[in-house]
């Protein structure tokens, strides 16, 4: 059987980092079809749902290997794409996150 490609990174860096691209695509796809998902209105307990999902994407061999850095990038590009996502919720559901917000 012939070995992977040379052209694939075995650092578990970049690795992590293109499968959370490929998981903010699968998010842009659900925004574009109208799809939003809901994130708590309290930014403390936001940011630290975020991480939760930035970890939960990393495989369990990854974990040792991935830096804090790293997990602030793919937290940051998580933020940023679920936050576009916010406009497709009921205006109820935006008035109400952004009563709690500190914008």
């Amino acid at each position: 059987m012939p070995d992977a490609p040379q052209s694939v990174s075995q650092d578990p860096q970049s690795r992590y980092l293109r499968r959370i691209e490929r998981r903010l695509r699968v998010i842009q796809t659900l925004e574009r079809a109208g799809f939003g998902i809901y994130l708590p209105p309290d930014a403390g307990e936001r940011r630290s749902r975020l991480e939760l999902l930035a970890r939960l994407i990393a495989r369990q061999s990854e974990l040792p290997a991935l830096t804090r850095e790293t997990f602030a990038q793919a937290t940051t590009l998580l933020e940023k794409q679920l936050q576009s996502m916010q406009k497709q919720l009921p205006s109820d559901v935006q008035y109400r996150n952004r009563i709690r917000s500190n914008w």
